[in-house]
């Protein structure tokens, strides 16, 4: 039988911010009025992991500001750190699941060179639909379900009322979860009869034959939201644009001079910060435009440091001396790692609503990137960075060249960041206050829909 038929389902060690729920200081002189707890069915965010990548922290953050909010809000996860509310479902085990991975493996094999990205079939059955479905009411919040948590087939088949917070494009996509051409709108239907050409067309043909229904989407940029409007998988779908949250009081200014003091950085340089994971490896994340930009630079000043963090130190080839902190599992840890930063670099070629942008300007640090994706959403106004032309070397290198110019002027002067655009813009838009009510309603409105 083909895995591809569309009858197949027939046969970051862990932020200590995840601890534990905490609750939300709502002050209303910072977010306005409180949120209300409100009588709302159980909303169950359905993720393969609770803590590991970014669409797992960005779940475990939004069901932390919902608790805090006063919603009933739990995690059903395949792996990842334990924690209130957090439950790990168990695949089915047995002969069908284990011929499904072997074959999905296969595939991948033979298709690893034909994609530059990651690449998700969904075809594995896990059981998890049909262990949903047994529960009580409730809203499904869907993230990243891939790596053979759910198949096509059983996210078609979950019977209670069903969002999917888009993390990147796959949902609309073929088998890429981020594509840099446009066949994704027409569901592939082109004149290419290239391999990765007809596995996406095979793959994308089967979400719509087994996605009959529309799911609420949720997308945390407006780029990802235009997108799903574009493609003919999702087009008539319904579509929120809700950012991700994160916790302002743990992610907040730090004394600059002090942070340097304790990684031995010296406080008169310039210093760039760039982070990811899997830190310079990522060809997504842009770090060789940082290199080009940083290589022009070089010509008009020697004072920058570039400080780099979600890799292991080792030779790169940077016209400034380079700064590897590593992983970091504390949030105290890369706050610090912020706090150094004149600005953080955010040079990707794709990317939605990246942690690290949320975090960088929740911890009062401009950034500098490219006007791609979810970048302006992060970047409203020059308070808040700069954003080059794609993917223009020389631009970038204004752009960070002015922002650092900006900030070591404030820092002589003696600003502090706690009141600077970056962190306000935080407050007003990635608070958890802020995204838990904007979610609240939503679900509430999908909640009065299925009674």
């Amino acid at each position: 039988m083909c895995l591809l038929c569309g009858t197949v389902d027939s046969v970051a060690s862990v932020p200590a911010e995840f601890a534990k729920i905490r609750r939300c200081r709502l002050d209303q002189s910072r977010f306005g009025a409180s949120i209300q707890a409100q009588e709302l069915e159980r909303v169950n965010h359905i993720s393969f992991s609770s803590s590991e990548g970014g669409a797992a922290i960005a779940a475990h953050r939004l069901h932390m500001a919902l608790n805090a909010s006063g919603v009933n809000s739990i995690m059903t996860v395949a792996r990842g750190q334990e924690g209130p509310g957090i439950t790990t479902f168990k695949p089915t085990k047995g002969l069908g699941r284990m011929i499904q991975r072997e074959m999905a493996r296969s595939i991948r094999r033979r298709h690893e060179a034909d994609f530059s990205g990651l690449i998700s079939l969904g075809q594995v059955r896990s059981g998890l639909a049909q262990y949903l479905n047994k529960q009580p009411s409730q809203i499904l919040n869907l993230h990243w379900v891939n790596s053979d948590l759910m198949s096509i087939r059983e996210i078609g088949n979950l019977s209670h009322p069903v969002v999917w917070t888009m993390h990147d494009m796959w949902p609309f996509c073929g088998v890429e979860h981020y594509s840099e051409g446009d066949d994704w709108k027409n569901g592939y239907a082109t004149e290419q009869d290239s391999r990765a050409s007809r596995l996406n067309r095979r793959v994308w043909k089967t979400k719509q034959r087994f996605w009959t229904r529309p799911f609420h989407l949720v997308a945390p940029s407006r780029w990802l939201a235009d997108c799903a409007r574009q493609s003919a998988l999702t087009q008539e779908w319904p579509v929120s644009v809700i950012p991700n949250a994160i916790d302002t009081d743990v992610w907040r200014p730090t004394d600059r001079d002090a942070a340097r003091d304790r990684l031995g950085l010296p406080r008169d340089s310039a210093v760039i910060g760039f982070g990811a994971m899997g830190g310079d490896s990522d060809p997504r994340k842009g770090f060789r435009h940082l290199k080009e930009a940083l290589s022009i630079l070089k010509q008009e000043r020697s004072d920058i440091r570039v400080l780099i963090f979600g890799a292991d130190a080792h030779e790169v080839d940077l016209p400034f001396p380079a700064h590897f902190t590593g992983q970091h599992s504390v949030p105290e840890e890369l706050r610090s790692v912020y706090a150094c930063a004149d600005v953080f670099a955010l040079p990707s070629r794709q990317d939605n609503l990246p942690n690290t942008g949320v975090e960088a300007l929740s911890c009062g640090i401009p950034i500098v990137g490219f006007k791609i994706g979810g970048l302006p959403d992060l970047v409203p106004n020059p308070g808040c960075g700069r954003l080059a032309e794609p993917f223009d070397a020389r631009d970038l290198a204004d752009c960070l060249k002015g922002v650092i110019d900006d900030q070591r002027s404030c820092h002589v002067q003696g600003q502090k960041r706690d009141g600077n655009a970056a962190r306000k813009h935080a407050l007003q838009s990635y608070a958890m206050p802020i995204v838990a009510e904007q979610y609240r309603r939503l679900y509430e409105t999908l909640g009065s829909k299925a009674q």
